[in-house]
């Protein structure tokens, strides 16, 4: 894709995310009833995740400890318990792309849960100081088969909290915090 065409294709999905803060009802409801299934993979440990987590809005205590598990932080394999807002924000997603595409797709989990000391190590990267991922409260995900134009316009209608776009890394951060947005081409 020539230079100006891809500049023109950021600048469009940056404009919709300018209305991101004045969409208050960009999301659907996570409080609808039936099950609540997720097809997760994570890359760094070549572990899955194909299964529900809630059913009518109660979450399963065994899924919920696997999920943990899987948003650890893998470089020192340390799990938190995950704010559950984290796996509804996956959900919501995952619902949003299986209604586009008339298939259920794989999210791939870049990062989710990180001690302060793994965090400190990623801040050349860009990792803020005060990370929600610290907290438990945040995901980086990107969708297997997608590009960063779709995944971007995906994540806007479901963010609650933060939406960060990452370009150049081709992935997402969604977080359960206040709501903000940014955007870093590296």
């Amino acid at each position: 894709m020539p230079a100006d065409a891809s500049q023109l294709t950021r600048r469009r999905a940056l404009l919709g995310l300018a209305a991101l803060p004045f969409c208050a009802a960009a999301a659907p409801a996570v409080d609808q009833p039936g099950e609540r299934r997720l097809k997760l993979y994570n890359p760094h440990t070549d572990e899955r995740f194909d299964d529900v987590y809630a059913v009518d809005g109660a979450l399963s205590d065994d899924a919920t400890k696997r999920l943990d598990w899987l948003l650890r932080d893998h470089h020192v394999d340390v799990a938190t318990t995950m704010d559950p807002g984290v796996f509804d924000l996956l959900w919501l997603m995952a619902r949003r792309y299986q209604v586009a595409t008339n298939r259920r797709v794989t999210i791939n989990l870049h990062s989710g849960y990180r001690t302060p000391e793994t965090n400190e190590t990623l801040r050349p990267e860009g990792a803020a100081r005060n990370s929600l991922h610290m907290q438990g409260k945040a995901v980086d995900l990107s969708v297997q088969g997608y590009g960063m134009v779709f995944l971007a316009n995906h994540a806007q209608a479901v963010a609650s909290g933060g939406l960060g776009l990452y370009w150049r890394s081709d992935f997402v951060h969604l977080d359960t915090g206040p709501k903000r947005v940014w955007y870093k081409r590296f």
